[in-house]
């Protein structure tokens, strides 16, 4: 039977396979290490910018529908059975669809599908007009004003508004959860103004260069639906603003709508007919995304036609594996995500400077690179190299043992002194099989290092306080917006601290000043010189080690055309860019 002929018969995906996860012990040397790691399967690693636990295959279940209700069908169904059926594989639960609150790379996948931005990021990560045919600013560089585009509608149908428009950036401020810190510090929501049915204007508190940038992130809700289905809550008559009810279901006018949602286990999308933009020939009628952290299981649902499309978390076995397949092609692009040992400069010892510079020069990153992330980019500090804005004079640590040790004992620490606590996500092999370099590095230098595997969600709840959050944190982050701001302000401004994404608790006085004088810098040579600075001084603080900037990579079956990066979170899987040769 052909790939194609099982695509058009496949049902329901629920494997009963046990999750993989490489054991193997304490490597005395480095040479042992590398034995180890030969022989030792990668397993997928947690979403690039944080995630939700991870569903392994063995559930399953039944989905409800877009109205809330319970289909009681599967929703692997797709719809019609005539009609196309991308499944793509993700390895974390997407948590919500609330465009109010999803932060991670299942939510976003699944907003950007669902819901419509004001404007949106190309390749290059320029932002062009989406439900804003254009815009204009005003001379004080504080008033944006936006014409809609004709013809939106909803998925209920109702026309896409100003007032829409207006209530979607209300309900987002007032929830402050999410994103909203991008926006809440610069804009009020009585600022935000509807000037005719089609013309919405922001006026901000003060010029902020990231404006436009942070839009891609403001989703527009349906006014009418969600008042519809608001329950009691803390916001007057506006009640709950719906959060219950979009939870589950959507309320937007993206280019699909939610036809079904298990959050543990899968979530299924279905075109959307009246959809006021285009689609490729060939699109796809449905999408579903199916949770698995089994690389097995990856591999064998790809090779029986089962799955089209994997994560781009699995291991380097498995992509190998793939490739030798006739009908799967295995496609690497490189990205402005930077893998980090998020450092806690706030708890002792790694408060200390020294202990951060020393572990800067302990770890052998080209192992790290090279064996357990092949393909990846060298990094060099905070920011990847790729921006236009990186300052390529900013000094990048290397392996130096010897340093690492003379950095101790000029700061009066002798072997055994210190102990740290590196917590990564549990059962994937990629981030186990770092932490056991990182702890064997470590030992070199006179360091203990316990390792602490913990759920994703259990990593970010942690990461809330300074006391909670372990001395050492192993994050994937990448822009969420395409501007170097969202690199900056989201990991390192004190405003934004207490969040994964800043485990590092920096709160520097300095780096603070730096990034608002960037943000209110409206002359790019400028703002890109205060980039260089923030850059030097942050690095100079140690406040992580910059492992290396991913490339990432996804198995495709080879009728699967259309995959394009661009540097802003998940918005390379737009649905609509992908179709079936």
């Amino acid at each position: 039977m052909s790939r194609k002929d099982i695509t058009q018969t496949r049902s329901q995906v629920g494997s009963k396979s046990e999750s993989i996860r490489a054991r193997f012990g304490d490597a005395a040397s480095r040479r042992n290490f590398l034995k180890v790691l030969g022989t030792a399967g990668i397993a997928g690693l947690a979403g690039c910018s944080g995630g939700g636990e991870s569903y392994n295959g063995e559930e399953q279940t039944t989905a409800s529908g877009g109205d809330g209700e319970g289909t009681g069908t599967e929703t692997t169904s797709g719809g019609d059975s005539s009609s196309s059926t991308l499944r793509m594989s993700a390895t974390q639960r997407f948590g919500t669809v609330d465009p109010a609150k999803g932060t991670d790379y299942t939510q976003v996948l699944a907003l950007v599908n669902l819901y419509d931005p004001l404007v949106f990021p190309d390749t290059e990560g320029n932002l062009q007009g989406h439900l804003a045919e254009d815009w204009t600013v005003s001379d004080d560089n504080r008033t944006y004003t936006f014409t809609l585009r004709e013809g939106a509608t909803f998925h209920s149908g109702n026309p896409v508004t100003a007032e829409d428009v207006q209530f979607s950036a209300e309900r987002f401020l007032d929830i402050n959860q999410g994103y909203s810190s991008l926006l809440g510090n610069v804009l009020s929501k009585e600022n935000v103004t509807v000037e005719d049915e089609r013309t919405v204007s922001f006026t901000l508190d003060r010029v902020h260069s990231p404006f436009l940038a942070t839009l891609v992130l403001l989703f527009v809700v349906d006014k009418q639906q969600v008042l519809d289905n608001a329950e009691d809550g803390d916001f007057g008559d506006r009640g709950d603003y719906a959060q219950s009810f979009l939870n589950d279901n959507d309320a937007g006018s993206g280019p699909y709508e939610l036809a079904g949602f298990e959050r543990q286990a899968q979530i299924s999308f279905s075109r959307y007919a009246d959809y006021w933009g285009s689609f490729k020939d060939g699109a796809y009628d449905n999408v579903v995304v199916q949770i698995i952290t089994n690389d097995p299981t990856v591999r064998s649902l790809m090779k029986t036609g089962e799955l089209d499309m994997s994560s781009q978390y699995q291991s380097e076995e498995t992509y190998e594996a793939l490739a030798a397949e006739d009908d799967i092609r295995v496609e690497s692009v490189p990205t402005v995500t930077t893998f980090y040992f998020k450092i806690n400069t706030q708890k002792a010892p790694t408060d200390d400077p020294a202990v951060r510079e020393a572990m800067a020069y302990g770890f052998d990153y080209e192992t790290a690179r090279n064996e357990i992330a092949p393909g990846s980019l060298p990094a060099q500090g905070p920011l990847p190299t790729s921006f236009g804005v990186h300052n390529d004079d900013i000094v990048q640590p290397t392996y130096d043992p010897e340093k690492a040790r003379q950095i101790l004992a000029d700061a009066g620490y002798e072997e055994g002194d210190i102990t740290v606590q590196n917590t990564y996500v549990k059962d994937y092999g990629l981030e186990e099989k770092m932490g056991l370099l990182f702890q064997q590095n470590m030992d070199e230098i006179g360091i203990n290092v316990e390792l602490n595997p913990q759920t994703w969600g259990t990593m970010t709840e942690l990461a809330t306080s300074v006391e909670g959050t372990p001395h050492i944190n192993q994050v994937f982050y990448g822009p969420v917006y395409p501007s170097p701001d969202t690199v900056f302000y989201n990991q390192y401004h004190s405003e934004a601290a207490s969040t994964w994404m800043s485990m590092e608790h920096l709160e520097d006085e300095a780096v603070d000043s730096l990034i608002d004088e960037a943000r209110s810098t409206v002359d790019a040579d400028a703002r890109a010189e205060l980039y260089a600075e923030v850059q030097e001084r942050i690095a100079n603080q140690f406040p992580a080690l910059f492992i290396f900037v991913q490339s990432k990579k996804h198995a495709f079956a080879d009728d699967v055309k259309g995959y394009t990066f661009r540097p802003s979170m998940s918005f390379d899987y737009w649905f609509p860019d992908f179709y079936q040769e």
